[in-house]
């Protein structure tokens, strides 16, 4: 994210709920409500990551695996990922004593992005070439299809990041000094925070 697309989701914030004619007073009780705003809407996004389980599109384990683990958003984009697997091949272009590697493209389309899976024998780490985990933190198609072909079921841990745990989601709120512990009953304990 660029400092300019900061900048503008901070104006767009800011935009909701302040405005150039409000008192110092005015701005500091609306800046209160947004952020009481932002903590409820989390609060209840952790409460559907909780008790509400995604609905599956494959018969995959590792799609079931994942929507047990992912937050609901990150678990739908991945899930949008493991579902294109099927349109792309696979095939060993390079392998040397360190590394081997695969190229991955879409089946029956010659004009089409061919992207590079670089998988390390010594420390079996795995990068692709349109580096998406890197950026999103997500497996790319091309990594997972890499997955399925050489039948590799369960996620591997490198390609779990904890921020998009549903455990991480939901492990503690802290406001003004004040920390608890977040469990099954999200909103009922919703009143601590405002």
């Amino acid at each position: 994210m660029t400092s300019g697309q900061r900048i503008e989701i901070s104006h767009a914030f800011f935009k909701r709920y302040v405005s150039s004619s409000n008192s110092l007073w005015d701005f500091i009780t609306r800046f209160e409500w947004a952020l009481s705003c932002i903590r409820h809407n989390e609060l209840q996004l952790d409460h559907v990551d909780v008790h509400e389980k995604s609905s599956l599109k494959t018969s995959m384990v590792m799609e079931e695996t994942m929507s047990e683990v992912y937050t609901r958003t990150i678990f739908f984009k991945f899930q949008d990922e493991l579902f294109e697997w099927s349109r792309y091949m696979v095939k060993l272009s390079v392998e040397d004593e360190h590394e081997l590697k695969y190229s991955v493209r879409r089946i029956n389309d010659d004009g089409c992005r061919v992207c590079e899976v670089l998988v390390e024998k010594a420390s079996n780490r795995i990068t692709c070439s349109c580096k998406m985990f890197e950026i999103d933190g997500i497996p790319c198609r091309y990594v997972l299809t890499y997955f399925h072909r050489t039948d590799i079921f369960e996620m591997p841990a490198q390609f779990i990041l904890q921020r998009w745990m549903k455990s991480c989601q939901a492990k503690r709120v802290a406001n003004v000094g004040v920390s608890f512990h977040v469990g099954a009953a999200l909103l009922s304990r919703r009143h601590f925070l405002f």
